[in-house]
């Protein structure tokens, strides 16, 4: 069985990784740019996606500012979404970016008492905070006002205290959930569209204007945001980090750091530390920042030094991944605010996943029980005993994916296998087992055909999602099922 350390940084150790040793030397400059990369990928990719939603027109996302997007119009999501990686397919999203630069936002969520749903609302730094829905705070309709930390108008009256969310950024990105119970019911669609069109963002002053109620989509103006970009911004056409580049990323960063609904967080000594080593390069608040005019050798330098930054990342990723039965899953504990390494781990695996586990969690697979890599050219089983399944107090998704992480076409349109398939009857079920067949041909057995989750022809992965999980799949002591090769 394979062995993973916690991922646990402690605040000493952190700061003897980047300290704040002056940049006069091309192996400084390049421990520097390595350390930025683990301090601003969050970030960085927070400004990208946000420019796609808000600012780029010509993106599939745009809506603009205070808007949600309904990802893939709240139809289930196949393989011609690319729009994100390792998207779920039994959950429907929503998504959108708050602007609190000139007022405060009102978020109404409709009352939802038959399914999980949840709306979390993150900042550029990957700190969630708020996590509401049936798990938190019940399945009643609520309106929550939020508010940047430093506003000092009025609060209408009708607001309960625990519904105002103060924020330290100007800035934030919402995602909404709603769970899919059975997509092969065709009113299943209509209940989602219905509960999405009574989940609405409405600037305070216009929610006041219309009685206290929040407006639709259809009924607010677009409003693109109004974020510093660079020239090249719109041929950043993903977010994706395997294709970021040291230009791409150090130009990003200097855009970061200059935008004003970004609010830095002034009382950490580390930030300071890199903000003042982050100056030496010519990134930072008030500069202007050319990579065009660095010499030759400044350019390799801090691309040396980002792409170890990104391997760092990448490697520290799967060697602090905890042992699961051959699965890999992470323990967010939160502390995203001193705890880079974590922080750019959570961006890297997946952005705009939790902070902490309180809500969901997720595992990694990318090899079999033996630990060769999964390749659709093998088939495979997965196992369940009915008396052990993952223990949730919601349900369990297991989606397939390629190498890249998308869902890949197949003749059953079957992306994904969860807890209410096996409920609602549609899996084959012998001797309390729920076997599943991951393999690129169809099976020729009915009741294989039943349990069949098509592969990719060439390398895949899983990454299954545990919504409510018992701690059991969190700190890895469940004993998920492996991923068995056929012989």
């Amino acid at each position: 069985m394979r062995s993973f350390a916690i991922l646990i940084i402690p605040f000493v150790l952190a700061c003897q990784i980047l300290s704040s040793a002056p940049a006069d030397s091309a192996e400084s400059t390049q421990k520097l740019a390595e350390d930025a990369y683990l301090y601003g990928l969050q970030q960085v990719i927070f400004y990208e996606t946000r420019f796609n939603y808000t600012q780029n027109e010509g993106s599939a996302v745009y809506e603009g500012i205070n808007r949600w997007n309904v990802v893939n119009d709240g139809k289930p999501i196949d393989a011609s979404f690319r729009s994100i990686v390792t998207p779920n397919a039994t959950t429907a999203y929503a998504i959108g970016f708050f602007d609190l630069s000139t007022e405060p936002v009102v978020v109404e969520m409709p009352q939802v008492e038959d399914r999980y749903f949840s709306l979390q609302i993150m900042d550029p730094y990957g700190i969630f905070w708020l996590y509401a829905g049936n798990q938190f705070n019940g399945t009643k309709a609520r309106s929550y006002l939020i508010v940047p930390e430093d506003y000092d108008g009025a609060i209408p009256p009708e607001f309960v205290t625990t519904d105002v969310i103060r924020v330290p950024s100007r800035t934030l990105c919402g995602i909404i959930r709603y769970a899919r119970q059975d997509s092969a019911n065709p009113a299943e669609q209509g209940l989602i569209n219905g509960l999405f069109a009574g989940s609405t963002i409405t600037p305070l002053g216009q929610w006041v204007a219309n009685d206290s109620r929040g407006m639709s989509r259809e009924d607010l103006s677009i409003v693109p945001g109004s974020y510093p970009t660079f020239p090249r911004q719109r041929e950043l056409t993903t977010a994706q980090v395997d294709k970021q580049t040291a230009e791409n990323f150090f130009t990003l960063l200097s855009l970061v750091l200059n935008d004003p609904s970004t609010t830095p967080i002034v009382d950490s000594e580390m930030e300071s530390a890199m903000l003042n080593r982050l100056e030496t390069i010519g990134v930072g608040k008030g500069l202007d920042f050319d990579w065009s005019k660095l010499d030759r050798n400044t350019q390799e330098v801090l691309t040396a030094g980002f792409k170890a930054g990104r391997a760092h990342v990448k490697e520290s990723g799967m060697k602090n991944l905890i042992d699961m039965n051959g699965w890999g899953t992470i323990e967010n504990t939160g502390g995203f605010a001193t705890n880079w390494l974590a922080r750019a781990i959570m961006a890297d695996f997946g952005w705009l996943g939790p902070d902490r586990n309180i809500s969901h969690g997720a595992a990694f697979a990318f090899t079999d029980a033996d630990g060769v890599p999964l390749d659709g050219k093998h088939d495979y089983t997965i196992t369940f005993d009915l008396k052990d399944l993952p223990p949730v107090t919601q349900f369990w998704e297991l989606p397939i994916y390629d190498a890249e992480g998308y869902f890949v076409e197949n003749e059953i349109d079957r992306f994904s296998i969860n807890s209410f398939d096996l409920e609602k009857g549609q899996l084959h079920v012998a001797d309390d087992k729920l076997v599943l067949y991951v393999q690129h041909e169809k099976p020729t057995d009915p009741n294989e055909l039943k349990n069949w989750l098509p592969a990719p022809p060439e390398r895949f992965r899983f990454t299954p999602r545990f919504y409510g999980p018992r701690y059991s799949l969190i700190d890895g002591t469940y004993a998920m099922p492996q991923v068995v090769r056929k012989k």
